[in-house]
């Protein structure tokens, strides 16, 4: 065989392996899926998404890149910036930027960033629904727990509520994690999970916290059954992983000088002076009281509560997180998923800020794919009707929210 026989040979080869692994990927019913992913996209870009943000910071950073830069000297003055050496930058999550670079390649900054995103939020309830058939989850308590996250959780507030920057950095992260979860609970291709999880921790650097979830779901030593053995996946799934979060080190570090420098501080120091830092243990008292006990304010009229800007408990928010307290804990994947709650939850909890504006607590979407794991082991093959209580009064609770903040112009 002739050299380049060989190399078409070879080329052949990987091309047949990487096709066999996408292929792989997508769920067994593609037209279930695409049909869920349009289903709930449509839903969002009604609920308001449809309308363009002036809020699209991450526009202008992705035409930054395309344009081979990181400062975004054009981004408008009523966005959150820092500024040295005469050039603007953003302190957000780069994840949003990146997934959008090819679309503002083509529209540039009239991009529709907000119905983009509502397409990615019915992207990750189609991605949830196949995780629940990873988990053999019998069909109605599968669709009912698929609504559960598309309407009866905030998640449907953020993925509708016109795609702000602050909102679509939670629609990327949720969607990634669950595509990684998706990876460790089916094939276990290891570079799948460790790819959607570099891009949700690029996206919100708290999630970096779950990553004990995913080592402890790959561990797993599967050649007998043609998989890949502990060592294999550990480096297929740390290569991704680790080349995101050097990219990361290196865009802080070409803009402040720093790789752990995302100018967040910056931006924070030329507006406010926090006299206990950004984390203490001052904040712990107030912050348990709004994640598991805060109340929206009082109305004499309808609708008798007005949700603030300040939040309000995440059991009122998503009420079918209270059934997440009966998951199995004798499994080990609920086990992995309550400390990736934990340990995202508790980086917010001594934190300085809650989130504000926001409707309900916003950060714990960062720890709700993992939420949503417990509350499906709580009602596997039991408790339809309780998860059908909880469904309605979580639907409730976004159209609530989606009204009032449209009324009152937010």
């Amino acid at each position: 065989m002739s050299a380049s026989d060989q190399a078409r040979s070879t080329q052949a080869s990987w091309g047949a392996i990487a096709l066999a692994n996408l292929q792989g990927w997508f769920p067994e019913n593609r037209r279930e899926f695409i049909s869920i992913a349009v289903l709930y996209a449509s839903i969002y870009a009604l609920s308001g998404a449809l309308e363009t943000t002036p809020y699209n910071a991450h526009v202008y950073l992705a035409q930054a890149f395309l344009e081979g830069h990181f400062h975004v000297d054009n981004l408008p003055e009523f966005m959150e910036e820092t500024h040295l050496n005469g050039h603007k930058y953003i302190a957000y999550g780069i994840t949003p930027a990146l997934v959008m670079m090819p679309f503002v390649a083509i529209w540039g900054l009239a991009f529709h960033q907000s119905l983009y995103f509502a397409l990615l939020g019915g992207v990750a309830v189609a991605v949830w629904h196949s995780v629940l058939g990873k988990l053999e989850l019998q069909p109605a308590w599968r669709h009912m727990l698929t609504t559960v996250m598309g309407l009866g959780s905030l998640f449907w507030f953020y993925a509708g509520d016109g795609g702000r920057t602050w909102w679509i950095m939670h629609v990327a992260t949720v969607l990634f994690l669950l595509i990684a979860i998706r990876d460790c609970v089916g094939k276990q291709r290891a570079w799948v999970a460790g790819l959607a999880f570099g891009l949700a921790v690029l996206s919100r650097q708290s999630v970096f916290l779950g990553l004990p979830f995913f080592v402890g779901m790959l561990w797993r030593d599967d050649r007998s059954q043609g998989g890949l053995g502990v060592a294999g996946k550990a480096w297929r799934f740390a290569l991704p992983l680790a080349a995101l979060l050097a990219f990361n080190c290196f865009y802080n570090y070409a803009r402040f000088g720093a790789p752990l420098d995302n100018g967040y501080a910056r931006v924070i120091s030329e507006t406010d002076t926090l006299a206990h830092g950004f984390f203490s243990t001052h904040y712990l008292q107030e912050n348990l009281r709004l994640y598991l006990f805060g109340v929206p304010q009082r109305l004499e009229r309808f609708p008798w509560f007005d949700t603030t800007m300040g939040g309000f408990s995440i059991f009122i928010s998503t009420p079918a997180l209270l059934l997440a307290f009966f998951a199995d804990w004798r499994a080990r994947i609920n086990q992995l998923a309550l400390l990736a709650v934990l340990g995202i939850g508790t980086f917010y909890m001594f934190y300085y800020w809650s989130g504000f504006t926001q409707f309900g607590c916003r950060y714990s979407l960062d720890f709700l794919p993992f939420a949503l794991l417990l509350v499906a082991s709580a009602v596997r093959d039991r408790w339809l009707e309780a998860l059908r209580t909880c469904l309605l009064a979580g639907i409730t609770v976004q159209v609530w929210g989606l009204f009032w903040w449209m009324h009152k112009g937010w």
